[in-house]
């Protein structure tokens, strides 16, 4: 009776340090796997190629679960495999998805997660990685917001599926040109953010500036080889964070802050369009180019010397901006005219040349 009784015992401490010894290891578990993606993960995620980012992604806990098209971007998903016990009982109830794929120049990782925590965790070592927010920090944790860093870009996400909120950290690195393919000035579109441009060209060449749009209109903008005979403009749809190309200016007589007080005048820019305009060609060359006539304002016109856009010919004058200066300019016949015709103003011996090249995306 008494050996019985004993007997029980040691089972039942036999069975109790079983549970314990699988209790430590659930624990220990989700302590290894708390955190299941890391910042420096998503790093080394962005910079893999495909088939080895599957093998990753699936190393991570995550199973692939099918495509998603996200403003008109198609993604491969990839679902969390949620820690069960042998009850069949979820340990870890976070919700993860991670999502790939390639936008045009752009390798993308996006990662989702409802835990809070972690998402907060990811900001803090992005941060500390030298990624900056030109937006207020405390709306990173409440509003979409842009991060940046070299060749690297990270958009915050929030967005609630029955009454569970999401925080999405979307990665994208930039695929830049090599320097031996930025022969033209249209190659410079390619660098849509005046970090790429400060990463790629060295932050001693980009300058931040104010461009004066009109007398009482001013855009914040990023100049590339200030008053040098490379100098571009980059005047940005997003001017706060100092991104999305809205247009890119060749030429000379920049209206920009930092060369008010410079008298210098730069004429001839050595950047030439795959049109083959460039800043300080003839009016008889551009006529040449666009093997038509075409029209441009006169004296008479608010916009003086800008080409119309809707005229005919090899150009796009739409895409290709062109603002003409002259030199001999200043008879009644042009001062009195809203609009001219190149073919005219070559007859009449104008010094017409290509005085600024707004070009856009």
């Amino acid at each position: 009776m008494m050996n019985t009784f004993i007997l029980k015992i040691i089972k039942g401490k036999i069975e109790a340090k079983k549970i314990g010894v699988f209790s430590i290891f659930c624990m220990l578990v989700l302590v290894s796997r708390g955190q299941v993606v890391s910042w420096d993960n998503l790093l080394s995620m962005v910079n893999m190629a495909k088939p080895k980012l599957t093998v990753y992604i699936t190393k991570k806990g995550f199973a692939y679960s099918g495509k998603d098209e996200i403003k008109d971007t198609l993604l491969s998903r990839f679902n969390y495999i949620k820690l069960q016990n042998k009850k069949d009982k979820i340990i870890d109830s976070t919700i993860r998805v991670l999502f790939t794929g390639d936008i045009k120049e752009t390798a993308l990782i996006s990662y989702q997660t409802t835990s809070y925590a972690e998402f907060d965790e990811l900001l803090t070592a992005m941060k500390k990685d030298g990624f900056y927010c030109n937006t207020p920090a405390a709306a990173a944790q409440t509003e979409p917001v842009l991060f940046q860093h070299n060749d690297i870009t990270v958009r915050t996400f929030f967005s609630v599926t029955d009454s569970i909120k999401n925080y999405a950290l979307q990665v994208q690195k930039k695929i830049l040109p090599n320097p031996k393919d930025v022969n033209f000035g249209d190659d410079l579109l390619a660098f849509n953010s005046h970090e790429y441009l400060s990463y790629y060209f060295g932050k001693n060449n980009v300058k931040n500036d104010i461009y004066f749009l009109s007398e009482n209109e001013v855009a914040r903008c990023s100049v590339l080889f200030l008053n040098t005979n490379r100098q571009v403009v980059y005047i940005w749809k997003d001017d706060v964070n100092k991104c999305t190309i809205d247009h890119l200016l060749f030429g000379g007589q920049q209206k920009l802050e930092s060369l008010k007080q410079n008298d210098n005048f730069i004429a001839e820019n050595n950047w030439i369009l795959k049109s083959g305009i460039h800043a300080g060609m003839s009016l008889f060359e551009l006529r040449r180019l666009n093997e038509n006539d075409f029209k441009f304002y006169g004296g008479n016109a608010a916009n003086s010397g800008l080409v119309l856009q809707h005229n005919t010919g090899k150009l796009d004058f739409k895409k290709e901006n062109i603002i003409l200066g002259c030199m001999n300019c200043n008879d009644k016949n042009f001062s009195s005219a809203a609009i001219i015709n190149a073919d005219d103003a070559i007859a009449d011996e104008k010094i017409l040349f290509v005085l600024t090249i707004a070009l856009n995306p």
